[in-house]
C-alpha cells in the first residue's frame, strides 16, 4: 500500500516594507504554518527588518519579540549580485496578521515577496 502524502499549500504575496507601520502590507497570517521573505539583492546600508503583529488586519500592531524578549527582526545579509531569502521567525506563527518593517531608511519602499505556507 502506498503511503499518504500530505500537501502543503502555499501562496506568494507581494509586499511593500516601509518604515513605518502605515506603509507596510499586512499579511494574513491565519491558517499560516511558517513562511519566507524573498528580498532580492540587498544594499548594505538595509541591516534588518522587524516584524510587528496583531491579532487581526484592522487591529492595532505591536512590534513582535520572542519569548527570550528578544525581538523577533530578520537580519539582512548584504548581497549585490544574488537574490536572498529569509526564514520568517517562528514568533509570527500565533499572530493573526503580520507587517514588515525596515529598520532603516535604506529599506524603504522595498517590494518583497512573502511566501506563505499552509
Amino acid at each position: 500500500m502506498p503511503e499518504p502524502k500530505i500537501r502543503r499549500k502555499f501562496k506568494a504575496v507581494s509586499v511593500t516594507i516601509a518604515t513605518a507601520t502605515a506603509g507596510a502590507t499586512t499579511i494574513r497570517w491565519d491558517d499560516v504554518a511558517g513562511g519566507s521573505l524573498e528580498m532580492g539583492t540587498v544594499a548594505t546600508a538595509a541591516t534588518s527588518i522587524q516584524v510587528w503583529a496583531s491579532d487581526s488586519e484592522s487591529s492595532a500592531f505591536g512590534r513582535l519579540f520572542n519569548t527570550d524578549g528578544s525581538a523577533a527582526d530578520i537580519t539582512l545579509s548584504a548581497s549585490t549580485t544574488e537574490a536572498r531569502v529569509y526564514a520568517l521567525p517562528d514568533a509570527c506563527y500565533g499572530a493573526g496578521a503580520i507587517k514588515l518593517v525596515a529598520g532603516q531608511a535604506a529599506g524603504t519602499a522595498t517590494t518583497a515577496i512573502v511566501t506563505l505556507k499552509t
